[in-house]
């Protein structure tokens, strides 16, 4: 199979360009630079170079994996709107001779609930509720349902993505922490899910295995709710080899850091860390086979080889953009 993978140097990109090369598939990946990884270029059969934020081509294949997105939640709602939004309407329209399109989306169009969450709750009770990254990202789902352009179209909905090559959520973890003492903002005792992002890659292949035409929204993330108290110690000590000491910060001065973007909290980073968010998996369940293969338990010795691979939790912490390819 032909597979075209958009924002194949970022942590997800990376993942899926190495999961889908050692299963034999042809890749052409496509990233913002100019100057790709030399380990991605020895997996992919070609490499583009291209910014989505303007029209451009693609050639022929079987699938797309529209994986490109803006993350980072400092930007302005405009730079999230093309680089979200704008983008994938330009992705849509150059993937426009693939059969299949998978949408990268995020459980970040949903508010934070005490209730378990279904895809039909994104934007819910309005969208003014949503970071501008969750108000770019259901734009840019809604621009993908309703486009004609590919036979098959499939929106995945994962929570914290996490697993090998991530520059996002354990460096913002690890930010937490000073002198050897993590300092946990609020109780951190909520409910939510998480994806290992082989889940998400098994989530891809129940897709395409399936009998499903049309346009279909999913979530996905692993089998087990977790603690977010209990994995980010599970997690911290992957990273640093031993179980840190811990000191709580009360809620009221967590979100007044977040408000002033101190201590490496800003108000959606807060709203993750204090409101809980279990995604609702029976949708994806009935109509495909999926089923987690991964758990963070599972992972935690993966994780921590990782990490001694790159150099240490001084390389993971930096972030850098190269990191996902070490």
């Amino acid at each position: 199979m032909k597979i075209i993978i958009t924002g194949a140097t970022g942590s997800l990109g990376a993942y899926l360009v190495r999961h889908f090369a050692k299963a034999g598939h042809e890749i052409v990946a496509l990233g913002r630079t100019a100057e790709p990884p030399q380990k991605l270029l020895e997996l992919a059969k070609s490499y583009i170079s291209a910014d989505i934020t303007e029209p451009f081509s693609l050639p022929e294949a079987d699938l797309c994996i529209h994986a490109a997105a803006m993350s980072d939640d400092s930007g302005s709602k405009d730079d999230f709107y093309q680089a979200n939004v704008l983008g994938t309407e330009h992705v849509l329209t150059a993937a426009a001779k693939c059969n299949t399109f998978i949408q990268v989306s995020s459980s970040s169009v949903y508010y934070p609930s005490e209730q378990t969450l279904e895809e039909s709750d994104a934007g819910k009770p309005s969208l003014d509720k949503l970071s501008n990254y969750g108000w770019s990202k259901l734009l840019a789902d809604q621009a993908v349902e309703k486009s004609d352009l590919n036979e098959r179209v499939f929106i995945l909905r994962p929570r914290v993505l996490y697993g090998p090559g991530d520059k996002m959520i354990m460096p913002r973890l690890m930010r937490m922490v000073r002198n050897e003492t993590f300092n946990c903002p609020g109780p951190m005792d909520i409910a939510v899910s998480m994806t290992h992002y082989d889940n998400f890659c098994h989530a891809i292949e129940a897709c395409l295995a399936s009998p499903l035409r049309g346009t279909h929204i999913f979530n996905l993330a692993d089998e087990e709710t977790y603690q977010l108290i209990d994995a980010s110690r599970m997690i911290l000590e992957a990273i640093y080899g031993r179980r840190l000491a811990e000191r709580q910060i009360p809620v009221g001065i967590v979100k007044l850091l977040g408000r002033l973007h101190l201590g490496g909290l800003s108000p959606l980073l807060v709203r993750a860390l204090t409101k809980p968010m279990v995604l609702d998996q029976s949708a994806i369940k009935t109509h495909t086979n999926y089923q987690a293969k991964r758990s963070l338990q599972e992972s935690l010795s993966e994780i921590s080889a990782w990490v001694k691979q790159i150099g240490g939790a001084e390389v993971l912490a930096k972030a850098d953009r190269t990191l996902p390819w070490l």
